[in-house]
């Protein structure tokens, strides 16, 4: 892990420095280290300050704050600020610029999809008690970017940043899916590898028996795995810390539904039929699949984007649902095909 010479620095116009002052320094009285410029006289006396600026802030420094305003964007200084720093925001893969609103100004080069915190909205305390959640969270060497192992898990436990059973169920699932990313992608292609599995008849015992299959997957799953009970014994009820090893199971199971539902999809695929009505009915029962994987990566999207603000929101005292919407519905155009497919196969 990096060693910074400060935890962070403010970007900001000098118009704004009203607004970023009593931040800085209740981030010096939780602890933090701070280089804020007017701290920092001797050091910049006579030194070249786009070099020194550009030193500081890609190499001393372990988070930036930028206060985006009208009067950020506007001015000279600060704008060179933000691209220096949006420089190394870009070559750097983990969490490094964290913005702070004050107006609705658009930041150029700042994706919409970063997560702000607003000064209209969070107050000093909130702001400040995020970023040393931030720090306590990195300093665990714990990200979502690093494989899952029970060092980086225990050492998240013991740091317990808010949020971190959040973020290590989070981390548990997005890093499960990416690795199921080809057989997801492979599945809305309708393409699946032959499975040596030839039906030669009408395929009506076998039709019945993987509505059957895909029915016990999710039932499993809805009144077994994902109850309100085995989520609180993994989460915690409300003041209770939470369990690790049950969170990353839970997350583990939620890849495993996902995969299941795949594979249930992948050997309809990969079956040959002799009879092409039999074909045919059986590719659109597959799509029965469809809805449920596209809610469940939806879900794990949801999730990773909720992560991305994840400190800040729980600072502010939002409280976070965790609840896996597994509903399994089938959408009636496509239930209808399917009924018209099963009519065609020979008696």
């Amino acid at each position: 892990m990096a060693e910074y010479q400060f935890d962070v620095a403010p970007s900001f116009a000098e118009e704004d420095r009203e607004h970023v002052l009593p931040i800085v320094r209740r981030l010096e009285e939780l602890g933090v280290t701070v280089y804020y410029d007017d701290d920092q006289v001797v050091a910049r006396w006579g030194a070249n300050l786009v070099e020194h600026i550009e030193e500081t802030l890609t190499r001393k420094v372990r988070y930036v704050l930028m206060f985006a305003s009208q009067h950020y964007v506007q001015t000279h200084w600060a704008t060179y600020e933000r691209q220096t720093v949006q420089a190394r925001a870009l070559a750097q893969q983990s969490e490094y610029l964290l913005p702070i609103r004050l107006d609705d100004t658009e930041v150029p080069g700042l994706l919409p999809t970063v997560g702000f915190l607003d000064m209209r909205r969070h107050s000093t305390e909130i702001i400040a008690r995020s970023v040393v959640q931030k720090l306590v969270q990195h300093r665990t060497e714990f990200s979502p970017l690093a494989p899952v192992t029970p060092k980086s898990v225990a050492a998240l436990a013991q740091a317990k940043p808010h949020g971190w059973e959040y973020l290590l169920y989070v981390t548990v699932v997005m890093q499960g899916l990416d690795e199921l990313g080809q057989k997801y992608w492979e599945h809305f292609l309708r393409y699946a590898p032959r499975n040596g599995i030839v039906e030669h008849g009408n395929g009506i015992n076998l039709i019945r028996d993987r509505n059957v299959q895909l029915s016990e997957i999710i039932k499993v799953a809805v009144e077994t795995v994902f109850t309100q009970t085995t989520q609180e014994a993994a989460f915690g009820a409300r003041g209770v810390p939470g369990d690790p090893d049950r969170i990353v199971h839970l997350g583990k199971l939620f890849v495993h539904t996902f995969d299941e539902i795949l594979d249930w999809a992948r050997g309809i695929h990969g079956t040959s039929y002799a009879q092409e009505s039999a074909r045919a009915a059986a590719r659109i029962q597959a799509q029965f699949a469809d809805q449920q994987l596209q809610a469940m990566y939806g879900v794990a999207q949801n999730l990773r984007e909720v992560a991305d603000t994840l400190v800040e929101r729980l600072t502010a005292g939002e409280q976070l649902d965790l609840t896996v919407p597994l509903v399994f519905e089938v959408d009636p155009e496509l239930e209808r095909a399917f009924k018209a497919a099963l009519d065609r196969l020979p008696r």
